[in-house]
């Protein structure tokens, strides 16, 4: 621990640990008084206030530094400095030993159809993206599910940096489908690869589509791009999904959006929010609303029904009740026009907001906060929910 007070000793803070386990708050403890001077730092052991930690869960511990007292600046219990670091890495999910249905395969005019008791997949011939997505006869998807790599361009992305003309060759790909190859050697598991062409033939992208007897569906992508080619704004995907769907909870940082260089004040945790809740819009629409090291998140209506994005590592995602378009499009909110459907962005990776200024080429990110133009590959799992369910519980047994 640091002081960096000029005079003013920590003696005067409330030191609180948090700790969280999968993301859950399971203990908070008030430490002993720091008296530390200003200018100082020294070291502590948490050991003892520590709770037992379990094998294969993740744990994040949190150190807070607050006002026992208010302030004529501040009232009792305003937090002037915290952090939050992991305890463990992410818990290791072993793949449960289950024998899994038999999947049905039809092999129709425009798409393969992948079906089971309860759901059916659908993958079109000619986009190779998954179209339909069927769950106890209620359609989950408005808009298909494609790679991505584009955002609404931010403030200092259009005024600054020129975001969409330096990384032109991004804002303009558009992937051809050059292959879509069916693997049924396990029938419990038939997955489609479709592969693309973009950008002149310079990238390759493969999206791997297996599902298995239960109804979950792993999405497994992988990007190659020439050497020579810009850097990336985004590594992802992006679909439609329903409307109704605007009950968010998600295991990932928060509660506010966060960036790669816009995070460190968002502690990873489980939050439940209403779309406009975690969906707060700019003046000037732009590129909002994400999450960054989501390693769940579940969007649901009402009635909790709705669909659960499991990532294998660490996703950033977002949820807009508008198009891409729509908001690259508007220059006010006035302009805004609710798609009838959810906007739903499943990504690896999201450029940086930047902004050391806002009108010229200082605004972009700076170099570590930028996606370099090189292989990347990762991987998440969708299903279809209907009832109350343990997003969390879940989350942890849908692997395959």
């Amino acid at each position: 621990v640091e002081n960096r007070h000029a005079s003013k000793s920590l003696a005067d803070y409330a030191v609180t640990l948090t700790v969280r386990e999968d993301g859950r708050v399971i203990s908070t403890k008030l430490l002993p008084h720091l008296r530390l001077a200003a200018g100082r730092d020294t070291v502590i052991s948490l050991k003892p206030y520590l709770p037992k930690l379990k094998p294969g869960a993740e744990y994040l511990a949190t150190i807070s530094f607050t006002l026992p007292q208010a302030a004529s600046w501040a009232p009792s219990g305003h937090e002037v400095a915290a952090n939050q670091f992991a305890l463990t890495g992410l818990a290791p999910q072993a793949p449960p030993a289950k024998t899994y249905p038999a999947v049905a395969v039809r092999d129709e005019a425009t798409a393969y159809v992948l079906a089971g008791k309860g759901f059916q997949v659908s993958i079109n011939k000619a986009t190779g993206a998954l179209t339909s997505y069927r769950w106890q006869g209620t359609e989950q998807l408005a808009a298909p599910l494609l790679p991505h790599f584009t955002r609404p361009l931010t403030d200092n992305d259009r005024r600054g940096w020129k975001a969409d003309k330096k990384l032109k060759e991004w804002f303009t790909a558009e992937p051809k489908l050059q292959s879509l190859t069916l693997d049924q050697a396990n029938p419990s598991r038939p997955s489609l690869t479709s592969t693309y062409s973009l950008i002149d033939g310079k990238t390759t992208v493969r999206v791997t589509y297996t599902l298995n007897g239960d109804g979950a569906l792993r999405v497994a992508y992988a990007l190659t791009p020439a050497a020579g080619l810009p850097n990336l704004p985004k590594v992802g995907m992006q679909c439609g999904i329903r409307r109704s769907y605007d009950q968010l909870s998600y295991y990932g940082r928060g509660p506010w959006e966060n960036y790669n260089d816009r995070r460190y004040g968002a502690d990873a945790g489980i939050y439940t929010q209403s779309l406009r809740e975690f969906a707060d819009s700019y003046v000037v629409p732009q590129e909002y609303a994400n999450r960054t090291d989501v390693r769940w998140m579940q969007l649901a209506n009402k009635q909790h029904a709705g669909l659960l994005v499991v990532a294998d590592s660490l996703l950033s995602m977002s949820a807009w009740p508008y198009t891409e378009q729509n908001i690259q499009q508007a220059r006010h909110t006035n302009k805004l026009q609710d798609a009838g459907f959810l906007t739903l962005n499943i990504d690896l990776a999201q450029m940086g907001v930047g902004g050391n200024t806002s009108w010229d080429a200082q605004a972009a990110p700076i170099e570590k906060y930028q996606l370099p133009a090189r292989p990347y590959a990762y991987s998440f799992y969708l299903l279809p929910i209907s009832g109350k369910k343990n997003a969390a519980a879940l989350a942890n047994s849908i692997k395959f």
